[in-house]
């Protein structure tokens, strides 16, 4: 990888699924937090990087409904992937339209979790690349950074001399 990833936040109050999500993740080379609640996940979420959240529908106490829009309302650009056992397609469009970026339904075979990671991990690449290069774009550059000695090169430092920042 050529940028190292933050952690991947796993939200479930089944002890099980926490390590097996833990497992399957960190087999990938995912780093990986784990919390049982919605609440320790704030709580987390305000302390620490994430690059993205993977969170259980129905939880002890603040449900994976509850908790998806106060992500979204605090990390806007932070993906967040529900899972849940008690699938139903009318849940699914409510998990998606409230900010969800996938929907898994229990059980789902690896592949289909570490496919949403993946895509979850090169959008987090792709966000930072652009960052960097944004900052890049507005970096000022002298006129001495032209690299060159033939005499086009010499007749254009000539020609922008004038209006080159000093």
């Amino acid at each position: 990888m050529s940028l190292s990833l933050p952690p991947v936040l796993v939200v479930d109050d089944e002890k099980n699924m926490r390590l097996s999500l833990r497992t399957v993740l960190t087999d990938e080379d995912y780093p990986v937090r784990a919390v049982e609640s919605a609440e320790e996940a704030l709580n987390l979420l305000s302390q620490e990087e994430f690059f993205m959240v993977i969170t259980d529908a129905r939880l002890g106490g603040m449900s994976g409904y509850e908790f998806l829009p106060k992500v979204r309302a605090q990390w806007p650009e932070l993906p967040v992937l529900m899972i849940t056992a008690y699938a139903t397609p009318k849940l699914a469009v409510e998990a998606i339209q409230s900010g969800a970026i996938d929907y898994l339904a229990k059980p789902f075979a690896p592949e289909e979790l570490l496919h949403a990671v993946a895509r979850c991990a090169e959008r987090y690449r792709l966000l930072r690349e652009n960052a960097a290069l944004r900052a890049r774009s507005r970096e000022t550059y002298r006129l001495e950074q032209i690299v060159g000695g033939c005499p086009r090169i010499c007749e254009l430092r000539q020609f922008i001399q004038p209006v080159a920042p000093p």
